[in-house]
């Protein structure tokens, strides 16, 4: 077989768009592995001719050339916009077509994760109650079964639009986050509260979910970030494990809303004790149930997805969120053993599309 091509699909206004730093990245991991790649877009594919006019980065700058098509797609369309756009669902068509895989086929939503997942048994039990908000009556109801829930929009990422309310005596508290504050409103009227919520959420879809009481490093919350990966022989691993422990007063773990970063080795003995080990491997084979399960349910190809994981006081595992199209991690050794995972899974596929051909 001769080198694999990698072609990392993006979409955008701008010569390359979406995430620079991360292609960057995954062509200097490429580069060493001795694989060509390149980033594109659709419109710049000669379909015709099998021909594609491609970035890579090179002695400082982004630079324009004529490859050939790619082997295997690295799908990081930036956006769901985007990737619902026209000639986005064209060129997967066209992949398709020519035996060309493309792997993680499309972006995830958090009410569909919750229905994929609740099918099995099993899953079942690490899944906070979960509803999409059709009405008041939904949020209610959580309110009424567990007196604190978290709002969270239906397709939004990185803590973005994320409320939590609880019931507090004969009032409540309604906490978000604001311009880089957060904020915290109390109140006793059911009415001034529905008129909030009406108001911050926009009219956009979301979902209305238990708040699990999550055990506490230091005094903060925190939760367990992984990355689960496909390796060279086409199955699901885990490359990393870190932690995010919630900023001073913020609802969630997220680094830009105020969180921060902490190893599993520091965090999980000064909590668990003598437990932690357990702690952590039970997270961990929560994530490489999942992983598959989302990957089948979304009915597509999946070579990596970032999952957030909350441990209550007992050390048990509760699923948050997936992200298929996941950032960029900040501590090194994942980063490197994502990277280093994502090349060998792209010689599998590029072995295995070849020996179809």
């Amino acid at each position: 077989m001769q080198r694999p091509v990698l072609g990392i699909l993006t979409a955008g206004r701008g010569r390359v768009p979406g995430n620079r730093e991360m292609f960057r990245f995954v062509q200097e991991a490429c580069q060493t592995a001795g694989l060509i790649s390149y980033v594109f877009t659709p419109e710049y594919v000669n379909w015709e001719r099998g021909v594609v006019m491609g970035y890579r980065y090179q002695q400082g700058r982004w630079r324009a050339s004529q490859f050939p098509l790619p082997n295997v797609v690295y799908n990081r369309v930036p956006n769901r916009k985007l990737e619902s756009n026209e000639q986005v669902r064209l060129a997967k068509r066209r992949l398709r077509a020519r035996g060309i895989p493309y792997y993680n086929a499309s972006y995830l939503n958090k009410y569909d994760l919750y229905r994929v997942l609740q099918s099995d048994p099993v899953v079942r039990e690490h899944l906070p109650w979960t509803r999409l908000v059709r009405s008041r009556a939904d949020i209610e109801s959580g309110l009424r079964q567990f007196g604190s829930i978290y709002l969270k929009p239906r397709h939004a990422f990185a803590g973005k639009g994320i409320f939590r309310v609880s019931l507090q005596g004969n009032g409540w508290s309604f906490r978000y986050r604001q311009k880089g504050t957060n904020r915290e409103v109390r109140g006793t009227s059911r009415l001034e509260l529905w008129q909030l919520l009406d108001h911050q959420m926009a009219g956009r879809s979301y979902i209305v979910q238990q708040a699990i009481s999550l055990a506490r490093y230091k005094g903060r919350a925190f939760d367990v970030r992984l990355l689960a990966q496909k390796n060279g022989s086409g199955q699901w691993q885990m490359s990393g494990m870190g932690i995010r422990v919630a900023g001073k007063g913020s609802i969630t773990t997220h680094v830009p809303n105020g969180g921060y970063i902490a190893t599993a080795e520091e965090v999980l003995p000064v909590v668990f004790g003598a437990d932690a080990e357990s702690v952590r491997d039970n997270a961990s084979r929560l994530a490489m149930l999942i992983a598959p399960k989302v990957e089948l349910g979304y009915k597509g190809l999946f070579g990596e997805m970032s999952m957030d994981i909350g441990l209550d006081i007992q050390g048990h595992p509760w699923f948050f969120e997936a992200n298929a199209k996941p950032m960029r991690f900040d501590e090194r050794r994942i980063r490197r053993a994502g990277l280093k995972t994502l090349v060998a899974y792209t010689r599998y596929l590029a072995g295995r599309a070849d020996g179809g051909r």
